[in-house]
């Protein structure tokens, strides 16, 4: 069994526990830091005072389905300071999403989860990219034009493991053949390696399509991305062809091209192995939910809305009903791994705020009479 400094100082150790040891250090990292919330978050702790759910109580790894989960809706509220455990005046980072459904959601950070965050995400890239070296084109914008981005600061974590890189996305303009020039100049001096959301690759293999063009990278070249089609929903093409055409028309091995699931306000990132799968970090757990009883956990196998557990955070619980559909498979992945593996199926209807057995307002009123002030 490990501890969750041991999980994040030896990733690739974590992910080939046993089934056994796998469940006992999940359920008891995720036990001690829904203790730590309950115990410094009064909003946090009214949920399970709502639910009668005492964390200190979990036996298991099935007692876990019993916490009460916050929906990322609430991320999107001007009031959502009231989720955080640690005071406005700890928090280092704050990261957004792209709003591209309404509001953006706005997740703040302290230093601690900051600091496990970036831990727990060097050690999986090297875990499952084994990258040491090379050259890194990203196709998306830089820290400067955009650092509040939460997918991006995934990204751009990759430079540290790159001897060059090069960002071809300025003012919101991408241009395809600027991207075959740098990737022409990096040739024979280095391996070239493509970091981008899925939409942006596509568009630079439509580019060479309509050149007649192919450019073979290296033999150890990997694509890899992150995040969905969103506004350009109308170009999606399923990951199957997308990696055929990489093979096609960069020479990029199907195993090399490689996506990543994750959102802004988890710290959770699941990444693909070479066969395609896409394993949760062994210090979350992903638990799916029916869509129509948010409560209840589906037998395994079973589509239903994502949850995802955190035990990373300590800035404010990482315990999240997303608006994702999905379903999940524990096991061993025939990579070796052991764990869970995360299967996105698409968007649901949204985790709406009436899923949190304590709304914001009633908190908030709640403590208004605790304190003798008129509302």
């Amino acid at each position: 069994m490990l501890s969750l400094s041991q999980m994040l100082g030896n990733v690739s150790e974590a992910h080939v526990q046993s089934p056994e040891d796998w469940a006992r250090s999940l359920t008891v990292v995720l036990r001690d830091a829904a203790i730590y919330h309950q115990a410094g978050n009064g909003f946090y702790r009214a949920q399970c005072d709502a639910l009668g759910v005492d964390p200190a109580a979990i036996k298991d790894i099935n007692d876990l389905q019993d916490l009460p989960l916050l929906p990322i809706g609430m991320f999107k509220r001007p009031d959502a300071q009231v989720l955080l455990t640690c005071s406005l005046a700890d928090v280092e980072t704050e990261t957004s999403s792209s709003g591209t459904r309404g509001a953006p959601s706005v997740a703040l950070r302290n230093s601690e989860t900051v600091t496990r965050a970036l831990v727990g995400l060097i050690g999986t890239y090297r875990e499952f990219f084994s990258l040491s070296g090379g050259a890194g084109l990203f196709l998306n914008p830089s820290d400067p034009e955009s650092s509040e981005m939460g997918l991006l600061k995934d990204f751009n974590i990759l430079n540290s493991v790159f001897d060059d890189h090069a960002y071809l996305v300025a003012d919101q303009a991408f241009d395809a053949k600027e991207a075959l020039e740098q990737l022409g100049r990096w040739k024979g001096h280095m391996t070239r390696h493509i970091v981008c959301p899925p939409f942006l690759i596509s568009r630079l293999l439509r580019f060479l399509e309509q050149e007649n063009f192919n450019m073979r990278l290296d033999p150890y070249s990997m694509i890899i991305t992150l995040g969905g089609w969103k506004r350009h929903t109308a170009e999606a093409i399923p990951a199957e062809d997308l990696r055929e055409r990489c093979h096609d028309r960069l020479a990029v091995r199907p195993g090399n091209v490689r996506d990543m699931y994750g959102m802004i306000e988890s710290n959770m990132l699941a990444v693909e192995c070479q066969l395609h799968r896409k394993h949760v970090p062994p210090w979350c757990y992903i638990s799916i939910r029916d869509p129509a009883q948010i409560g209840k956990e589906l037998a395994p196998g079973g589509t239903g809305t994502i949850a995802v557990l955190d035990a990373l955070n300590t800035s404010y619980p990482g315990f999240l009903l997303t608006d994702d559909l999905g379903d999940v498979e524990t096991g061993t992945c025939g990579c070796g791994r052991t764990g869970q593996v995360v299967n996105f199926r698409g968007r649901g209807q949204g985790g709406g705020l009436g899923h949190c057995p304590v709304s914001i307002e009633r908190y908030l009123g709640s403590e208004e009479d605790r304190s003798g002030n008129s509302r």
